[in-house]
């Protein structure tokens, strides 16, 4: 069996006609057999969080790809000590972002973190699971990296991608608000079918489309999907 993974990430109509950058982030790389992903939005709140973002995505591809993996509670920590140190001189108020981040080794063993909104599905031994608790308080609030790292904020789980349909999905709020719990499984079960017949390069590029053609009540935002699948 193999892996088959794609990325994307658009800027949302409000963003394009404010000439405003992406406030999302992602990264997707192959890792010595493996996969590591991360996708992290910036808080619309923060005068320059497109930077957080992409400062918490390169950090998480570092990281990981250096070797650390385990236990996932480590990885959150390292993540925050790490972003602390690339978002200088900024300040953190101005750069404040969430932070979505999986990585699979070879053999399928994976360990999934998340600070803030958005999402994470996966399959494990062909059973559908969601980490994403539902969200507490107003629609606007969100944890995010931020002076202190505080792990009860975080949630994370290791799984197992052994089989054909097994895999992951990470996605910013851009696009999790628009998707009903009972549509959640359909949804992954859409991305596995297309990026798996299609593979990186073409599965992003119809990611892409997808996302510039979101037709649905938050359409305003940014939107970014990652996922990794194993395949037959």
């Amino acid at each position: 069996m193999r892996f088959v993974a794609a990325g994307a990430s658009v800027r949302g109509p409000a963003h394009i006609d404010q000439n405003s950058p992406n406030q999302d982030a992602i990264t997707l790389r192959g890792n010595q057999g493996g996969w590591i992903a991360a996708a992290c939005d910036g808080l619309g709140s923060c005068a320059k969080s497109h930077l957080g973002s992409r400062a918490a995505a390169s950090v998480v591809s570092d990281i990981l790809s250096a070797g650390l993996e385990s236990p996932a509670s480590h990885v959150n920590a390292s993540i925050h000590e790490q972003w602390l140190r690339r978002i200088s001189p900024h300040s953190v108020s101005d750069v404040a972002t969430t932070c979505l981040w999986a990585s699979v080794n070879r053999d399928g063993n994976c360990l999934l973190g998340q600070l803030g909104d958005g999402l994470i599905l996966f399959r494990s031994r062909g059973r559908f699971f969601r980490l994403t608790p539902d969200r507490q308080g107003y629609g606007n609030q969100t944890l995010a990296l931020w002076r202190e790292h505080k792990e009860q904020h975080w949630h994370q789980t290791e799984c197992f991608l052994i089989q054909p349909g097994d895999g992951l999905v990470l996605m910013t709020d851009g696009v999790s608000d628009d998707l009903v719990p009972d549509a959640l499984e359909g949804f992954f079960d859409a991305l596995y079918l297309n990026i798996t017949q299609r593979g990186r390069r073409s599965g992003r590029r119809w990611l892409e489309k997808e996302l510039e053609a979101w037709s649905t009540p938050m359409h305003g935002d940014d939107k970014s999907v990652v996922a990794i699948f194993r395949a037959d």
